[in-house]
């Protein structure tokens, strides 16, 4: 999963506070604001559609990483197109950008997805020799 983390600042309308409120508050204050921030993040989670499901829920599920990788394609795609190279300034060698690994989070979730959804269906694993078998297998040996 994606994870991030953040520090929980002042309130949105702490211009009406004075600088020594929030000077005084103590850790403890701190960590329940810490514990309502990630109680808030649990519910801003959006739940899909009610009336998606199968593989259109398994899309729906993966749109986020679909979107990464689509808008890093769509960079790599403009520069070519006008001339240019879309270097990796994350890579210590500084070649050409890959959407590669992008890519890979994105099959890996739309597989993981696709896995799930026969298993809550009752169907039986799926066969070896195809692509989400082969998935199955890779994933199963960690």
């Amino acid at each position: 999963g994606e994870s991030s983390s953040s520090i929980v600042g002042s309130p949105p309308n702490s211009d009406t506070q004075s600088e020594d409120s929030n000077c005084n508050s103590n850790s403890n204050t701190d960590s329940q604001n810490i514990r309502i921030d990630e109680e808030n993040k649990k519910k801003k989670k959006k739940s899909p559609p009610s009336h998606l499901s199968g593989f259109p829920l398994v899309q729906y599920n993966c749109r986020k990483k679909k979107k990464a990788y689509d808008t890093c394609q769509s960079m790599k795609h403009s520069a070519f197109v006008s001339g240019k190279i879309l270097r990796d300034s994350s890579s210590g060698d500084a070649g050409e950008m890959s959407c590669e690994e992008l890519f890979e989070i994105y099959k890996e979730c739309i597989y993981k997805g696709m896995h799930e959804d026969r298993k809550k269906r009752g169907l039986p694993e799926p066969k070896e020799d195809s692509a989400l078998g082969t998935f199955v297998d890779y994933f199963s040996e960690d």
